[in-house]
Parts: structure tokens; C-alpha cells; sequence
């Protein structure tokens, strides 16, 4: 019924009239929990499959949702990028339409409420006007009245779906990437799927949840069992429960363990799977395997059976949540063991209680009920609770909650934590938030034998009154902090985080420490490298071994010098790097890494280069980059053949006063910034560059006047330029003022008034 309103009218490929919108508007609506998400998901999966609608854009519209973030997220799915914000609504719409003009779009609005006094809806429907005839727009709502509002005219209430659209969706979901050769297998499956579909009222929500079961076992044995079990036959809140009963015990107790957490909390896949592992949770039955691995795979199964559900928030940033009826299941199965602290609470604590999750401090209830909590495992605050935890509640939760394996909560200033933490011997994650510029660990914290994680905000340092037994914490995984500057860390080979690393002339600072850290993974910054003594050093950091990071940073001290052509040629970074930033290079060469040989860097995205003393060879290495960033060198022209980076979107040129001429820059640029340059012709084919989005000029005084630019740019920044140019892209009739006539998005600094057209 939805798909085929979807292509109800007529369409063809002009935008609209003023007096006919290009697009309609259907609305599902229904009762929290009946399914309307799941319709509409099944929906937008089905037509992906064919090629009526060019774009396709799914926003999840919240209660505080304003038009802005809307707008922001539908440019973030267009670009596929972040959405640089110049950036007021009138930019976001003008942009938007830029995207949407003559294009057939399907635009999923889900969750949308009806107050609509917080969204002004005439101004969000508005860049949708310059579609192409047959767009589209598909509103999930609670009332069909927030639906009218947007203009629906085409309603669809969620128990008026037929039985073969049911059918139709939940053999979707139960088959999902399966491929079933066997055709006489297949009618099995369709012919069993049918009755196992009849069982379920048309729920869409228990439609996932029971096709997600089906997906995971392709059996024809436990399909016909599930089409036998009556417990199907009794509404939605018995075939979650249905559900739930075939996950294994791993699995039920990592889904029960969610119901600490407030119905509304916004749940982190990483965060989610640490505080699994700490739990003891999360197993492994090979040495071979890893323990976050595992515990991703459970969170992919509950995912894909959707006891959890995936949301993205304006910033197209992915976060978890649990629908209403789960998270219900999950509290009913997870006992007294679970225990929540709300705001206005009355009624005490249940004594055996493991898992506490704290909304609202109060420091009555954590000194006479929380401290008597012998059992306790769990101690989680909420980082938006009012209120924080003093320094002596935190010293007495060390010496009396013996068993505790997570402590997460929000501290007031202080700048040490007690050596009674050497106490907590069952103690797996330790999570401290608040203002805390600086903190010192004394030396009983290093008797944490079990400590696997350890973090506070990233504002945060980290001073250690230890040296050497630092690496009595041989199951430390994640130390999260603005600087973790330890000696002697070469036995911590399980940690995973290890933002920077500085090299000293000190012994348990050498650069031979990172030898046996091959589980690092994401960023590593190494400093000091002017105190690498020789190549051999070097080589025994083994980086080339670390194959999970992804952003390697080398940096020397621009006021040392040091061998460093043999020091770079050693540390090879491992192939797979995707950014790669060197600081302070002076070799007049480089390694034969970083240019000369065609696999070294096969996935380099991004490269930086700052201070450096000579212009790297454009070579195979570099073919994929996307991003080329140089600042602060003293080279006198752009490296030779940059017109080869065929795959180049982003060129930044900051305070590099010897490079006079840019020349011929790649076809592919979509982004051009020049910054403190004192150049005053732009590249040679700069109205060639039809890629080219954005152009941004810093402190550039030396341009007067601007080449023909081309049509593609729908961005210009001036900024702190000479007063001459600003003043004449102002000027009506000059040539700089025609030159930027097309451009939509323009900002010139000193001027508020928009340009004349």
C-alpha cells in the first residue's frame, strides 16, 4: 500500500511550478510500538532496490529538532560529509536546494511529533520545492494530525496494512541476505514463513523481531518449530518474550544488563561493549580471538534482532536506543539484580542489588543505603545528574564497595584519588567525569591487577607518582586522558588507546617502549623524535606491526637536530594507515615509503606536512590521497605533477611565504584554501577546476583580483584579505563583482550586508 502510494502520481523530470509542489506527503502514524519505524525502514529498503528515486535522505526528527538540524543532517547524507557551517538557515537552504534541484528524492521524516510550534513548517517544506515531479516525503507519526500538518493527504494507519504486505515484509526481514539457492527450499521457507506470519497481528515490531530470529538460523527445523510455538499467537509483549528466550545465556545477559540505563539514554556501541567486557560478559574461547571482536558480534546479533535499535542525531553521529516494549522485557527479566536512582524516588533500595545507575545524587541516600550495598558490582551516575559526588563519598565508596568492577560517576574538583583505590581489587573500569584540569594517581593504583579501562574528560592530565610498576597493569586496555605520559609501559601489550607518546632521553621513555603494542588502534602521536639516537632505535618500535591505527603523527623538535632522514626511513608506518601528519622534518629526502614504492601507503586519505624542509615526490604512495594539507614549509613551488592526485578533493595552503605560484592543480579539487599566502594569481586553471565547491582565502593580501572562477563554486570565503578586494567584490559593475555573481554562499569579513545581485 505505502510503496504503491509512492508512486501514485504522475511524474517526470521538471521541478515544480510555483503553484504545484513537486513532491506529496504520506503519512504512517500509530500507538509507540506498533511499528511504524519498521514500515518505514522496509519500505526505503525495497525501493533502493530499483532507480524511480534519485536521492534518498532519512531523518529522525526529535522532540527538540529545530529546522536548522534537519537541514544539517539532509546535507550530511547528500555530501556524505560534515556539513561545513558557514552557516545560518538562509546558507543550509540555499545549499539544500543546490542538492535537491531536478532530483526525485524520497524524504523519511521519522518519529515526527505534533507540536508544531517547535519546527516552522513552512520554512523546512521549502527547499524541497525545486524536486523533481514525483518526490517524495514519508512521515512516521503518532497522530495522523501531525501528518495533515506537514500535508499529507495520503494516510496510512498501522493496522491498515494487508495481509500480504505484512507477509511480504516479515519474508524481507527473515531472508535479509541470504541466499537460498534451492528453489524447493525456498517455497519451504516461503510456504512456513506464511503461517509463522498469520501468528503475529500484523506488528511490524514483532515482525522484525521474530524475522530476525529466522535469519539467524536457516533451518527448516527451527522455523517449523517457531510456526508450532502458541506463544506467537499472544501479541507482541509475549513474542519478544518468544525472542528473548532463544538468545543464548552471553547474550541474555548482555540485553538484560541494558535496563540500568533510563528509557530515553542514548547507548554508545563502544562504551556499551566496554562496560560488557567489565562485566565479564563477554567471552572468548580461543586465545586467538579478541575480546572487543566478541563482544561487537553480541552486539551485532542484538542489533540485527532488534533488541536494540540504531538512531543517527543531527550530526549524522550513529547512537543506540531500546524501544519502550524491550526495554520492559529487559527489566522484567533482569530481576532485583537492576536498580535505578530517579529524581523524586521514594522507597528503598533493594539490599541484593548488582547494578546501580544513579539519575539524581543525593548524598543522604549514598551514605545510608549505597555504601550497605554489599552486593554491589555496578555504580554508574548520570554525567547529567545535578549533582556531583564529593571527595569524601568517593574515598568511602573505595574503602567499603569491595566488589565493585565499574565505578562511572561525576566528581567535584579534587585533585588526587586516594590510595585506598589499591583496595578495589575486583575493579575492571574506572570512569571519572567532571571539571578536572590535572589529577595524580598514587602508586597503589597500579595495584588494579584487573583494571582494563581508565578514563577522564580528555581535558584532563594524568600525573603518575610511579615509575615502573605502571606495567603491573597487564590487562589495561584504555587509558583516557588528555596526556597519559608514563615510563616503562612495554608490557602493556592489551592497550589499545596511546594518543601520544613522547621519546626521552630518560630511560622508560626510549622509542623501543612501543615494540610489543600491536593492539593499538586509532591515533598515536609520536613526539621527540630528535631523541632517536639511530636508525636500529627506530626499527625496534616495529610500526609497521601496529596495523590498527589509523592516524600516525611523527614529530621532531623543530630546535634539535637530529639524523632524521635514517631515524623516518626505520619507522614505517603500517600499510594500512589512512592519515599521516610529519612535523619538523629537515631531511632533504624522504623514505622510500613515503613516496617511491607503489603498496607502502595503498590507503593513504589524508596527508599533512608541517615545517618540513623539502617538497615530497609525488609518487604511487599518494594516488589515493584526498586530502593534502601544507603549512609553515619554506619550499619555493608546490610539489612537481600535483595535477596526478586525480583522487584529490582538498588542498590547504597555510603560511608557506616562498610558495609564490600554484600552477596546475588537479581536476578533482573540491575544496581550495589558502591561508597567511603571499601570492597573488591563483592556479593557472583555476575556471577549469569544475569540481570545485569551496574556496576560502585567509590573509592573503597580495590578491587584488579575482580570475574567472568556476561555475561549480557555491562557496567563497574573504577573509582578512586587503581592503581592496572586499571592497570591490562590493562594487556593482567591477570585474571581481561579476566574477563571484553565481556564487550563493559568500562571506567577506568586514562586510554584513549580503552582496548586491
Amino acid at each position: 500500500m505505502v510503496r504503491k502510494m509512492l508512486r501514485d502520481a504522475p511524474a517526470n523530470d521538471k521541478p515544480s511550478s510555483n503553484n504545484t509542489n513537486c513532491y506529496s506527503v504520506i503519512g504512517i502514524h500509530g500507538v509507540p510500538g506498533s511499528g511504524k519505524t519498521t514500515v518505514a525502514q522496509y519500505v526505503c529498503d525495497k525501493e533502493k532496490d530499483y532507480y524511480y528515486f534519485n536521492l534518498f535522505m532519512w531523518v529522525h526528527v526529535s522532540q527538540n529538532s529545530s529546522v536548522a538540524t534537519i537541514f544539517t543532517e539532509m546535507l550530511e547524507i547528500l555530501s556524505g560529509r560534515k556539513t561545513n557551517q558557514f552557516s545560518d538557515i538562509d546558507m543550509l537552504q540555499s545549499e539544500l536546494e543546490g542538492k535537491l534541484r531536478d532530483k526525485r528524492f524520497l524524504l523519511v521524516l521519522d518519529d515526527f511529533w505534533d507540536d508544531q510550534n517547535a519546527i516552522q513548517l513552512d520554512l523546512l517544506l521549502s527547499p524541497l520545492k525545486v524536486g523533481a515531479m514525483g518526490s517524495r516525503i514519508l512521515v512516521t507519526t503518532r497522530t495522523a494530525d501531525a501528518a495533515k500538518a506537514l500535508g499529507a493527504q495520503n494516510l496510512v494507519a498501522i493496522s491498515d496494512l494487508d495481509e500480504e504486505q505484512f507477509f511480504s515484509m516479515f519474508m524481507h526481514y527473515a531472508l535479509e541476505g541470504a541466499k537460498v539457492s534451492d528453489q524447493n527450499l525456498l517455497r519451504s521457507y516461503q510456504s512456513i514463513g506464511r503461517k509463522i506470519a498469520e501468528k503475529l497481528g500484523r506488528s511490524p515490531l514483532a515482525a522484525r523481531t521474530v524475522a530476525g530470529q529466522l535469519k539467524l538460523r536457516l533451518d527448516i527445523d527451527f522455523w517449523t518449530s517457531t510456526m508450532n510455538n502458541d506463544m506467537l499467537n499472544n501479541g507482541t509483549a509475549a513474542t519478544l518474550w518468544w525472542s528473548y528466550q532463544q538468545l543464548e545465556e552471553h547474550l541474555k545477559q548482555c540485553f538484560t544488563y541494558c535496563s540500568i540505563f533510563p528509557r530515553t539514554y542514548k547507548l554508545q556501541r563502544d562504551e556499551l561493549v566496554h562496560l560488557w567486557m567489565a562485566e565479564g560478559f563477554v567471552k572468548t574461547t580461543k586465545e586467538t580471538e579478541d575480546m572487543e571482536d566478541m563482544g561487537h558480534y553480541y552486539f551485532n546479533l542484538l542489533l540485527s534482532t532488534s533488541f536494540l535499535q540504531l538512531k543517527v542525531n543531527e550530526f549524522s553521529k550513529e547512537y543506540f536506543t531500546m524501544h519502550d516494549l524491550f526495554h520492559d522485557l529487559a527489566a522484567s527479566a533482569a530481576g532485583s539484580d537492576f536498580f535505578r536512582i530517579e529524581e523524586g524516588m521514594v522507597g528503598n533500595i533493594p539490599k541484593d542489588v548488582r547494578h546501580l545507575f544513579i539519575l539524581s545524587y543525593d548524598e543522604r541516600v549514598f551514605q545510608e543505603e549505597i555504601l550497605n550495598l554489599k552486593s554491589l558490582r555496578t555504580l554508574i551516575m548520570s554525567s547529567s545528574s545535578n549533582k556531583s559526588m564529593n571527595i569524601e563519598d568517593f574515598r568511602s565508596m573505595l574503602k567499603i564497595l569491595k566488589k565493585l568492577r565499574v565505578a562511572l560517576v561525576e566528581v567535584e574538583n579534587f585533585p588526587t584519588i586516594s590510595p585506598c583505590v589499591g583496595q578495589q581489587k575486583h575493579l575492571r573500569y574506572l570512569g571519572l567525569f567532571g571539571k578536572i584540569p590535572m589529577m595524580t594517581l598514587p602508586r597503589q593504583f597500579t595495584e588494579l591487577y584487573h583494571l582494563q579501562k581508565f578514563a577522564v574528560r580528555c581535558t584532563t592530565s594524568v600525573d603518575f607518582h610511579f615509575k615502573n610498576e605502571i606495567a603491573n597493569l597487564v590487562n589495561l586496555r584504555y587509558m583516557i586522558c588528555r596526556v597519559f605520559n608514563s615510563p616503562d609501559i612495554r608490557r602493556l601489550t592489551l592497550l589499545r588507546t596511546l594518543p601520544v607518546f613522547r621519546v626521552k632521553k630518560t630511560r622508560g621513555y626510549e622509542i623501543q617502549q612501543l615494540e610489543h603494542l600491536d593492539n593499538l588502534r586509532g591515533n598515536l602521536s609520536i613526539l621527540g623524535l630528535e631523541n632517536v639516537e639511530s636508525k636500529e632505535e627506530a626499527c625496534q618500535a616495529k610500526l609497521a606491526n601496529k596495523v590498527h591505527l589509523s592516524y600516525l603523527v611523527l614529530q621532531w623538535n623543530s630546535d634539535q637536530k637530529s639524523d632524521s632522514e635514517e631515524v623516518i626511513e626505520a619507522l614505517r608506518p603500517p600499510f594500512l594507515i589512512s592519515s599521516l601528519k610529519i612535523v619538523n622534518y629537515n631531511g632533504s629526502t624522504y623514505p622510500c615509503w613515503f613516496s617511491r614504492e607503489k603498496d607502502a601507503l595503498k590507503n593513504l586519505q589524508h596527508l599533512e606536512l608541517s615545517d618540513c624542509n623539502a617538497p615530497p615526490v609525488i609518487g604511487e604512495s599518494f594516488l589515493n590521497l584526498h586530502t593534502l594539507v601544507i603549512s609553515n614549509c619554506t619550499w619555493s613551488s608546490l610539489p612537481e605533477n600535483l595535477e596526478r592526485l586525480t583522487f584529490l578533493e582538498k588542498l590547504v595552503i597555510r603560511s608557506c611565504s616562498n610558495i609564490m605560484h600554484l600552477l596546475l592543480l588537479p581536476q578533482s579539487l573540491k575544496v581550495l584554501t589558502l591561508e597567511s599566502w603571499e601570492g597573488s594569481l591563483l592556479p593557472e586553471n583555476m575556471e577549469g577546476l569544475e569540481c570545485l565547491e569551496e574556496l576560502s582565502l585567509r590573509k592573503c593580501n597580495n590578491i587584488l583580483s579575482l580570475p574567472t572562477l568556476p561555475m561549480s563554486l557555491k562557496k567563497l570565503e574573504i577573509h582578512e584579505c586587503s581592503n581592496s578586494l572586499a571592497e570591490t567584490c562590493y562594487t556593482d559593475g567591477h570585474p571581481n563583482w561579476h566574477k563571484i555573481a553565481h556564487i550563493k554562499l559568500t562571506r567577506i569579513s568586514g562586510f554584513n550586508l549580503p552582496l548586491p545581485r
